[in-house]
């Protein structure tokens, strides 16, 4: 085996400098990134305790609301709501004055608390009318309340046109 020339030896030692400086640089990178994923997991949990922190501040606020639903909705009875919802929305637009154009029934939604039954009316009639109607609708204890109500002026005004809905919330029964 010969010996290696002075120019050989550099670019050997030229060589190996830049073999150990790419495996230097490719254990930095895996240290980086190890250390990225590291702080995004560390980020992610902070958050996490954060929010479970809020949580937990507010335990005895929804306690007491989920107390009083508890105490006041009352189950699905076995016979049909919406019948009785319709006639007490019903009765409580004649009282205030209002003109009812037209109402349906809507199909019980079940959800996993609650399940809502509820009446779509087409009224007419005063802003002032619509006010004592949504006042004498409003029942918490009842679980009864006005779900949605969208106002527009009539072609005469002052009246006005509102198509509003009506809902009764029924507690599911627990399993």
């Amino acid at each position: 085996m010969r010996t290696l020339t002075r120019h050989e030896k550099k670019l050997t030692l030229f060589l190996a400098m830049a073999v150990v400086a790419g495996v230097h640089l490719l254990g930095l990178k895996f240290l980086l990134s190890w250390d990225q994923a590291n702080r995004r997991v560390v980020s992610e949990r902070s958050a996490e305790l954060e929010e479970a922190q809020g949580w937990m501040d507010q335990k005895v606020e929804w306690e007491e609301k989920s107390a009083w639903l508890e105490k006041n909705l009352k189950t699905v009875p076995t016979d049909n709501p919406a019948p009785a919802l319709q006639k007490k929305s019903q009765s409580a637009a004649t009282a205030a004055g209002l003109k009812i154009e037209e109402q349906t029934l809507q199909s019980p939604k079940p959800g996993v608390a609650c399940t809502v039954v509820s009446n779509r009316m087409r009224l007419t009639g005063g802003l002032g009318q619509f006010v004592q109607w949504a006042g004498q609708l409003y029942q918490p204890e009842g679980g009864v309340a006005l779900i949605s109500l969208n106002l527009k002026l009539s072609p005469e005004p002052p009246k006005m046109v509102g198509e509003a809905e009506v809902g009764q919330f029924f507690r599911t029964a627990k399993e």
